[in-house]
C-alpha cells in the first residue's frame, strides 16, 4: 500500500505542505510526496490529445512521472494552499491536467462513454489547505470536487486557518494533521 501526497504550494516548506507531510507521516502506511516546488507543471490547453490517445497529454512535462503516481497510489492527500479564496493555480493545473487519467481505460465507466473512466473511484482521500485569512474552506470545496469527480472516498478535510505563523509553532494544527494521518491508515488497513 502507498498513499500518494500532493504538496501543492510552490513555497519550499510552507504551512500547506508541512501539514501533508505531516499527514501522510502519522498515517503508518508506505507514502511518496509529490512536491510541486520547483516543478514545471503547465495548464492544460484543452485539446483532448489525451481524449484520442490513450491517456497520453500532449505536454512532455513533469506532469508525466505524476500520472503514473497518481495510477499507483492506494490514497491521496491533496494539499493547496488558499490563494485568493480558492486553491493555487499550481494545484489546479495538476488537477486539470490529470484529466489524461481518464483515458487509460482503467477503472469504472464515467456517465458517458466521451468522459472516459474513473481509475481513482474509491480510493480514500483527504483535502488540505491552509490560510492567513480566509477562504480555506472554498478551497478544500475545489479539492473535495476533485476527488467526488474521481469517485473517491473522502476521508477528511482540514481547511486551517494559520494566520501567519508556522504551524509547526501550533500544536493543535499538528495534532489536527496526525489525526488525519491516522484515520486514513486506519482506511486503507480496513480497505
Amino acid at each position: 500500500m502507498k498513499i500518494l501526497g500532493i504538496c501543492g504550494s510552490l513555497r519550499e516548506g510552507s504551512n500547506t505542505n508541512k501539514i501533508v507531510k505531516k499527514i501522510v507521516e502519522s498515517s503508518g502506511i508506505d507514502y511518496e510526496i509529490v512536491d510541486l516546488t520547483g516543478k514545471e507543471i503547465r495548464p492544460c490547453t484543452g485539446c483532448y490529445h489525451c481524449m484520442m490517445n490513450e491517456g497520453v497529454c500532449s505536454q512532455n512535462d513533469d506532469m508525466v512521472p505524476v500520472y503514473t503516481s497518481l495510477m499507483e497510489a492506494d490514497a491521496i492527500v491533496f494539499g493547496a494552499p488558499t490563494y485568493y479564496l480558492d486553491i493555487s493555480g499550481a494545484a489546479k493545473d495538476l488537477i486539470d491536467r490529470s484529466m489524461a487519467i481518464f483515458y487509460r481505460g482503467v477503472g469504472e465507466d464515467a456517465e458517458m462513454e466521451v468522459l472516459g473512466k474513473r481509475p481513482l473511484a474509491g480510493k480514500p482521500a483527504v483535502a488540505v489547505s491552509t490560510a492567513a485569512g480566509g477562504g480555506h474552506e472554498r478551497a478544500v470545496e475545489t479539492l473535495k470536487i476533485y476527488f467526488e469527480v474521481n469517485r473517491m472516498k473522502v476521508i477528511d478535510q482540514l481547511p486551517l486557518a494559520v494566520g501567519m505563523g508556522d504551524v509547526d509553532d501550533m500544536p493543535e494544527m499538528i495534532k489536527r494533521a496526525q489525526d488525519a494521518g491516522k484515520k486514513l491508515g486506519d482506511a486503507l488497513r480496513k480497505k
